[in-house]
């Protein structure tokens, strides 16, 4: 389409305009009303500049203050952190991978939790993949019970009937992959809130299992496959995505990601472990947590990058007989791109933090290797992790009933300078597969 200049103002009023109904105007609620999709963000004409540049398009014609691009990037309680819940205590062997967790463990209500076997579709790619874990995943939870389409969940005004949705672990009786399915109906009383699930039901029982969001969206617009070919009948795998309008809204319940920690022996050798999985936006990620022969301090254990989905862990180098327990840690990767700490606002646990004492900016180095930072910085909540922490008091270690919440102002650069070709100042460098 062609740009145009016009006087405006623009006026945006959705189901506001109401239909006749009878003796009253009622609303008319579509679902495509809203919300406006602004590429680029909004800039405001400085009004000193008069006249305004209406008749060309050379770019820069127009002085202009950015509007801030205030965005949330998380808003969740992420799981406890804790050592196991990756990979048990097991003695591990020089090439050889990881024995990793497989079966679905029960939850905390309203909290996020690791999933096994939820399907992804990775960055640029056509093929769907299953990662054998999730880390804190779902907008909310429920307790699936064998052979019932009935799911208890925390909070049924969450839902909305027909969406698709991905249940962690309850797609089968061992609890190793993920149901997909899609709510028929909803119960959103205070007291007891459940949604009912079809067509397939749960195959397992599982306490407050996570539950995310599937990729099927206005399934009710898709052209009958019988008419017009093929159209999309289910979903087919997770996305932390909620519908608004025409847009799919990346959910800050949703995009949790965080370090991997490794813990383990006494015996005197260095021991590496390559973790390989994908990041929050389905971009593969490697990184490579090493832990010298003559340092066993804690800090020596703790990765550095946010991975949401881990495919495998495998032990570089070991001593003869030596032991290894992997599990998580209190460092958060943003979503999107944090160059500065003065970008980011950070709520935890009902505070907001007033220094910028837990903050990493982006490591930038292109490409990246699988032992620099995070591609898009992250904020160290406790002690578990490699870095400053917000603090090292106990009390602030991931407890699973404590609020993270963290809104980033995106960088006026970032903004203007991210394009389709160029995501590096909105996502960062491309992320390590090495």
């Amino acid at each position: 389409m062609a740009d145009s200049n016009f006087r405006g103002p623009v006026n945006s009023m959705g189901s506001l305009e109401g239909d006749q109904g009878g003796t009253s105007v009622v609303a008319n609620i579509q679902p495509l009303d809203g919300p406006s999709l602004i590429y680029q963000g909004i800039a405001w004409p400085d009004i000193r500049n008069v006249p305004f540049a209406k008749d060309g398009f050379r770019p820069g014609q127009q002085p202009a203050s950015m509007e801030l691009l205030d965005v949330w990037a998380f808003d969740h309680i992420p799981q406890a952190q804790a050592t196991g819940v990756l990979a048990a205590n097991q003695v591990v062997t020089a090439a050889v991978a990881v024995g990793l967790v497989t079966a679905q463990v029960a939850g905390i209500a309203s909290a996020a939790s690791i999933a096994i076997g939820v399907p992804i579709l990775p960055q640029g790619t056509t093929v769907i993949q299953t990662p054998t874990i999730t880390l804190d995943f779902g907008f909310a939870t429920g307790t699936t019970t064998a052979n019932s389409s009935t799911v208890p969940v925390n909070d049924g005004t969450q839902f909305q009937i027909g969406q698709w949705i991905v249940i962690g672990g309850a797609a089968n009786a061992a609890g190793s992959a993920s149901l997909i399915t899609q709510v028929q109906s909803i119960t959103a009383t205070t007291v007891a809130p459940a949604i009912t699930v079809g067509p397939t039901l749960p195959a397992t029982g599982v306490v407050n299992a996570p539950i995310g969001a599937a990729n099927l969206f206005g399934g009710a617009f898709l052209p009958p496959a019988t008419q017009f070919g093929p159209a999309a009948a289910s979903a087919a795998y997770a996305v932390p995505d909620s519908v608004g309008g025409l847009a799919r809204i990346h959910n800050p319940k949703e995009l949790l990601a965080r370090n991997v920690v490794a813990y383990v022996g006494t015996a005197s050798a260095t021991v590496t472990f390559l973790v390989v999985g994908y990041d929050v936006w389905k971009q593969p990620m490697s990184e490579l947590i090493t832990i010298a022969n003559a340092n066993r301090a804690a800090t020596s254990f703790f990765g550095k990058k946010a991975f949401k989905h881990i495919t495998s862990i495998t032990c570089g180098t070991a001593a003869a007989a030596q032991t290894a327990t992997l599990g998580i840690g209190d460092v958060f990767g943003f979503p999107y791109r944090a160059d500065e700490w003065e970008q980011t606002q950070v709520f935890w646990n009902g505070c907001q933090m007033p220094t910028s004492n837990g903050f990493l900016a982006p490591a930038t180095t292109s490409p990246a290797t699988n032992i620099t930072g995070d591609v898009r910085g992250t904020i160290q909540l406790s002690t578990a992790g490699g870095g400053n922490a917000i603090s090292v008091a106990t009390a602030m270690l991931s407890n699973g009933t404590a609020r993270l919440a963290v809104t980033q102002n995106i960088g006026v650069w970032n903004t203007l300078n991210a394009t389709p070709l160029n995501t590096v100042p909105m996502f960062g460098v491309a992320n390590s597969t090495n």
